[in-house]
């Protein structure tokens, strides 16, 4: 079998095949429990019509050799197209699941968390650095303060809908308590029709910094409501609070876990999805663009 003739193979019959089936179906979308590793909720997303699959807790994407090399642990080329040289001839496949555990987070080991509002001066020195404005990350941030391995630790704190936080400073980036997404509506206890979408609160906070200098080249003139995923992993989550608005306007990172999850929305809202990346398309993210600094 050829490399041309494996990827002819597709990829939702060849996963049943190995005993993997779609935990549900959105157009072309296939969702599944991902099998590369243990998960409780679908973040492995077969597209059927472009026959490629993408997994949202990895970060990576293919077409049915690459996926091969995963599922088998190899490199080797010819051996993933013996297995689906197998799989073609109706063989049966045996079950392959990456077995190691994950490594102990870190945010397990912190100790006497006390979230205060953002005050410390560094934080301030910190989100200078990114060109956010410091009015706009006092209203949305807090100042976390953490020890961690005997030793007293703080950073940024930027809530979610399920009251843990996502931490950032110059040298650490992570999350406390529940990992969810964060809602900001433009106005309290009314849903607008329109709401942008980031990838990572940084971003949110680098949208607010250009639109207030009024950059309309980037940002919506208009009335709008935030959803920040804090991860495309939440992508799942964040889908559940898009179906309510009327237009969708995406500004992800330039990248392929922004573009496929652009993608994935896209398929999912049709012309109700608009994506805004391209407004930066020189630039990795928003807040690279904010300063300045190209790909």
């Amino acid at each position: 079998m050829t490399i041309e003739e494996a990827k002819q193979v597709r990829i939702v019959d060849f996963l049943a095949q190995l005993g993997h089936h779609a935990q549900y179906i959105k157009s072309d979308q296939y969702w599944y429990l991902s099998p590369l590793r243990d998960e409780q909720s679908p973040s492995f997303k077969v597209n059927d019509r472009l026959n490629e699959w993408y997994d949202f807790g990895a970060a990576t994407g293919g077409d049915l050799v690459e996926l091969g090399k995963y599922l088998y642990q190899t490199e080797s080329v010819s051996e993933v197209l013996a297995y689906i040289g197998r799989h073609s001839s109706d063989m049966p496949l045996p079950k392959v699941r990456f077995q190691a555990l994950p490594p102990r987070p870190v945010e397990s080991d912190m100790k006497n968390l006390i979230v205060v509002p953002l005050r410390h001066h560094a934080l301030y020195s910190y989100l200078q650095s990114r060109k956010i404005d410091a009015d706009i990350g006092r209203m949305f941030c807090k100042e976390i303060h953490y020890e961690l391995r005997d030793r007293h630790y703080f950073a940024l704190a930027f809530g979610n809908v399920s009251g843990g936080y996502e931490m950032r400073n110059a040298y650490y980036k992570g999350c406390i308590k529940n990992k969810d997404i964060s809602l900001i509506g433009h106005q309290c206890g009314e849903i607008q029709e329109r709401v942008c979408v980031f990838e990572g609160f940084m971003d949110f906070l680098s949208y607010l910094t250009l639109k207030q200098s009024c950059n309309w080249t980037i940002c919506i003139d208009q009335p709008c409501d935030y959803l920040v995923m804090n991860s495309v992993n939440n992508l799942k989550k964040a889908l559940m609070y898009l179906q309510r608005y009327l237009h969708i306007h995406c500004y992800l990172d330039n990248d392929l876990a922004g573009q496929k999850t652009v993608e994935t929305i896209a398929g999912l809202y049709g012309e109700r999805v608009s994506n805004e990346a391209v407004r930066y398309s020189e630039y990795k993210d928003l807040n690279d663009c904010l300063r300045g600094k190209k790909r």
